[in-house]
């Protein structure tokens, strides 16, 4: 059964109002987990350069870990850079995950397998499987690492879902899907390819004028709200299906 992950990313522009916003409709809905994201030095830099600075505070963050403890909900952290990593390293997140950007970064990585938490890493749309290799070595024990399937892409043809089912293959570990798509409609043909976990990142409110960081491929509040239970009666759905197909082939290979 997937695990659902909602994403926050930088979709809260660094204001705690609108990071509370992305907590606040979290820890009142039906999923169980959520990450917020710190991004790269140089992500930041350019953007205050621009009067934006998309640092949340780290009494936010440790604020936000209690509130989602007391509801029994769990908190994650996604980061590709030692150096912004460095400022909330001693916070107790449930989870990280890996961003592509950082699958090369061994300083970063030195950095989760001490956290002896659950990893997610996202091959994003340009590690090679030999990236993913050299990535998992440095991990060195990999019974907590689940890879996530990441296209970064909003072309239907180039998501190929396929790619759960070779990952899981070649690395004989759990793989998920992070999803960089923009129609939601698409997600549901990942139920065929039982990913273990799927991560979508979400979006406050339209606005006119806004464009979020993560913008086309986050879906507002009401989209995600039921998109869950939606998601798993499809799954259901396709078992059923997947389960006639096999007895019809039985029973096939009976007349035969």
């Amino acid at each position: 059964m997937s695990i659902f992950y909602l994403e926050a990313g930088t979709n809260h522009f660094g204001k705690q109002n609108e990071a509370l916003q992305v907590l606040n409709f979290f820890l009142k809905s039906n999923y169980k987990n959520l990450t917020f994201m710190i991004q790269s030095e140089e992500f930041i830099d350019k953007h205050l350069k621009r009067g934006i600075d998309f640092r949340l505070s780290k009494k936010f963050y440790s604020n936000a870990l209690k509130m989602c403890h007391s509801k029994k909900k769990k908190l994650g952290l996604a980061v590709c850079s030692e150096k912004t990593f460095k400022e909330v390293y001693d916070l107790n997140f449930d989870f990280y995950k890996l961003l592509s950007l950082g699958i090369n970064n061994f300083k970063l990585i030195d950095m989760l397998k001490k956290k002896n938490k659950p990893i997610f890493i996202s091959t994003g749309h340009r590690a090679s499987d030999n990236d993913i290799k050299k990535c998992l070595k440095r991990f060195s024990k990999k019974n907590k690492i689940t890879l996530l399937h990441s296209p970064m892409t909003y072309l239907p043809q180039e998501i190929f879902l396929r790619r759960v089912i070779e990952l899981r293959k070649k690395f004989k570990l759990k793989v998920g899907y992070s999803n960089h798509n923009n129609d939601i409609n698409n997600i549901y043909l990942l139920s065929a390819y039982e990913p273990d976990a799927i991560f979508l990142y979400c979006k406050q409110r339209r606005k006119k004028g806004r464009v979020y960081p993560d913008d086309e491929h986050a879906f507002y509040f009401k989209e995600l709200k039921n998109f869950m239970q939606n998601y798993l009666n499809y799954n259901l759905m396709h078992k059923k299906i997947k389960k006639i197909k096999q007895v019809k082939i039985f029973t096939d290979e009976l007349k035969a």
